[in-house]
């Protein structure tokens, strides 16, 4: 059955053409617009977001609004920490940075996406919408596992916050096969002024992983240290759900993983000198 196409202007009309629960949100279409195109993804009504006024980044009291449907193109051009940088790299050119959205990553939620892990690492605040009501859910909790987050099938994403930083260095690095490759593990690093260094792992396991680890009392080149982030991360994926897909077994991601969160550490480090 074809699906109902609703494009409302406003999220009041968004939430109400969700309402039933059996809808389909479409934001950049980048990966929705596929997936329905090959039968992976049906629904009674599919909720286009392009006229819903939820694109933009604004200052607010508890740090930067980020609408759902802030294009990569616009998040480069943003002070949004990290994400501006995260956008500038994303895979597919220009063609997805000007459609692709990083709210519409999230709610993807492909485990080997850039956004995921960065969103945690930064302690971001997604901000959730429905017929109901609205609610926030902490991004270290919204990412539930592959391709699954805590937004309910009667919720759009509306916005994510992303608090102000208080002086924390940033370091964000990811490891892909091939250029125009998804990537293979991703690694984002928070290094709050004077206190431990928070990694999130993302790509290596169904969900992004974060792991906390002391400042190097050396330096951040110091080999010790290094091996000791290394550790701390392998520790730390052996607990987690591995993740498997087309492009590498669980086995090879967390071979990679600690190497690349010890080399986004040292990024974060550098930036804070």
């Amino acid at each position: 059955m074809t699906p109902r196409y609703s494009a409302p202007r406003d999220l009041a009309g968004v939430t109400a053409a969700l309402a039933d629960g059996d809808g389909v949100v479409v934001g950049g279409g980048t990966m929705v617009v596929p997936d329905m195109t090959h039968g992976r993804t049906s629904a009674a009504v599919v909720v286009d977001l392009s006229r819903a006024g939820l694109a933009g980044v604004t200052a607010g009291e508890d740090g930067a609004v980020v609408g759902a449907m802030t294009t990569y193109t616009d998040l480069i051009t943003s002070d949004v920490p990290l994400l501006s940088t995260v956008a500038s790299g994303i895979t597919g050119g220009p063609q997805i940075r000007n459609r692709g959205t990083a709210g519409g990553s999230a709610c993807y939620a492909n485990p080997a996406s850039d956004v995921p892990a960065c969103l945690v690492a930064l302690g971001a605040r997604m901000r959730l919408a429905s017929a109901g009501g609205a609610r926030e859910v902490p991004a270290a909790e919204f990412f539930l596992g592959g391709f699954r987050t805590a937004r309910r099938p009667d919720e759009v994403l509306e916005a994510f916050v992303v608090p102000p930083l208080g002086g924390a260095a940033l370091g964000y690095l990811k490891f892909k096969l091939a250029e125009g490759s998804w990537p293979i593990v991703t690694a984002a690093t928070f290094a709050p002024t004077g206190g431990p260094l928070r990694i999130v792992v993302g790509g290596a396991a169904a969900t992004p992983v974060a792991v906390d680890v002391d400042r190097p009392s050396v330096g951040s080149d110091d080999p010790a240290w290094r091996e000791h982030v290394r550790e701390a991360v392998h520790t730390a994926l052996d607990a987690a759900e591995p993740w498997t897909d087309v492009l590498a077994p669980a086995a090879y991601r967390r071979r990679i993983a600690p190497v690349i969160a010890a080399r986004s550490a040292g990024r974060a480090l550098e930036e804070d000198r």
